[in-house]
């Protein structure tokens, strides 16, 4: 895969994720359910996004033109702030998710595990095509670490929000 194939994949990545921040925060902020369900098929969409990626990407020779470095860790970085924000998006809305749709405790904490990995492996594949010995390597190792820390807080946000009603976890017995 080339550097600007790389490059277009992470901004349509991104872009992915920017609009299903912004769906969020209006289900959540109208306290509408009725969209409920595209949220959970916008991360369906991201995550079959991802695994078509990285079978393509698969053995991709490594990069080592510095314009081509740059330009893929820039739509690298549009697409982990793309992250950043549809999770914080999600872990804010978590209470309010919970409230207007009741599957939402099981079923949005489970949309974003999928996620959570197949981004995993995702970054791990572009992250391959830098190498070892510039910065671009360590950076991208560190903001995928940071993408794993706001997957599981936005996991455990759902924990908590549901921990805080007469029904959490522990003691559901229904779906």
């Amino acid at each position: 895969m080339s550097a600007s194939d790389i490059s277009l994949a992470c901004n349509s990545l991104a872009r992915m994720a920017f609009d299903l921040k912004d769906l969020v925060n209006t289900v959540a902020t109208k306290r509408n359910p009725g969209p409920f369900q595209d949220i959970l098929d916008e991360f369906n969409d991201i995550s079959d996004s991802c695994l078509s990626n990285i079978s393509v990407m698969i053995r991709s020779a490594v990069v080592t033109t510095p314009a081509d470095q740059q330009l893929i860790y820039e739509a690298y970085s549009n697409f982990i702030q793309g992250l950043f924000e549809l999770t914080d998006a999600v872990t804010n809305s978590a209470p309010t998710l919970i409230a207007i749709e009741k599957q939402a405790e099981f079923r949005v904490p489970s949309a974003v595990r999928e996620v959570a990995g197949v981004v995993d492996a995702l970054l791990f594949q572009i992250m391959a095509v830098f190498p070892s010995d510039t910065p671009y390597s360590q950076q991208a190792a560190n903001q995928k670490s940071q993408v794993d820390t706001h997957f599981r807080q936005t996991v455990h946000a759902f924990h908590i929000a549901t921990a805080n009603t007469g029904s959490p976890y522990s003691n559901t017995t229904t779906v």
